[in-house]
């Protein structure tokens, strides 16, 4: 599993294959995850899916963004977008969003 943090406050971590995620360890600013699960196939992501959503909720408690680039929609109640331009496009509106709403 890789991990990548960009611009300080957004953690980008891939799903490995078989779904491990591993130890996100985060510490300091970040708010944003994006999960890249382009290589997780359809059963994979089933059985992972309620994790994802208990994930997406507690983020989003925090005033966070969660989105998955996967090219399989599996779940309306998650932020899926096909390509990881579309998952930073989509964190900057709902931080555009943040901070009108302050």
């Amino acid at each position: 599993m890789s991990i990548e943090l960009l611009n300080g406050n957004t953690l980008v971590f891939k799903v490995s294959e078989n779904g491990e995620i591993g130890d996100l360890n985060v510490e300091g600013e970040v708010v944003n995850f994006v999960a890249d699960m382009l290589d997780v196939n359809t059963e994979v992501i089933h059985l992972i899916k309620n994790n994802l959503i208990k994930f997406g909720e507690s983020i989003y408690k925090r005033k966070g963004s969660f989105v998955i680039v996967s090219k399989i929609s599996f779940d309306d109640s998650l932020n899926i977008v096909p390509t990881m331009q579309e998952a930073f496009d989509f964190i900057e509106m709902e931080e555009i969003e943040r901070q009108l709403e302050l």
